[in-house]
């Protein structure tokens, strides 16, 4: 059994319309969900205790619903080659609320171009939430996606970022 504490903005969506994502996500892995939806906390319990890489799956599965992924989304990582990967942007900036909004801004570019471009470029999805940015790929997009999101929370230039995002993609094709 397994404990995990999804933001109660977002339990509703774990749960979703009528019961159907929880449903999907205990027909997908086999495992038991229990949401405490005034307390934000999920219970995944795992009927076959020899397979508990599954239950690690429905655990991050529920974790990027609560960091704000749209829940066909988050199914991948019950896929064998997806990961999910969260950055704490106060590991950048620190405990200043106006630095965060000012990092995140940058992060997220003027109408969202900067996200665009890293999704775009490594073949991940994106969720940037609070104060952390998390990521969904498989393995190969998610270390390239982590540099350009580091490099960004870094104060590099816009541009450094892409120079590095379009040498990544030429060496994967």
């Amino acid at each position: 059994m397994n404990l995990i504490r999804v933001p109660l903005s977002r339990i509703g969506a774990v749960i979703g319309p009528k019961g159907k994502t929880k449903r999907k996500l205990e027909e997908l892995s086999g495992c038991v969900l229990n949401i405490d939806s005034g307390e934000g906390v999920v219970e995944i319990s795992s009927p076959n205790e020899n397979d508990a890489l599954k239950g690690l799956q429905v655990i991050n599965a529920a974790r990027a619903i609560g960091r704000g992924f749209n829940p066909e989304k988050a199914y991948q990582l019950l896929e064998m080659d997806y990961y999910l990967e969260v950055v704490d942007i106060r590991n950048y900036v620190g405990k200043s609320k106006k630095r965060l909004g000012t990092v995140r801004g940058r992060l997220i570019g003027k109408e969202g171009k900067t996200r665009h471009i890293i999704e775009d470029m490594t073949g991940c999805d994106l969720a940037i939430q609070g104060h952390t940015v998390s990521i969904i790929s498989d393995l190969n997009g998610l270390e390239s996606a982590k540099v350009a999101i580091s490099m960004v929370l870094g104060g590099s230039e816009h541009g450094s970022v892409y120079k590095y995002l379009e040498g990544f993609r030429r060496r994967n094709r």
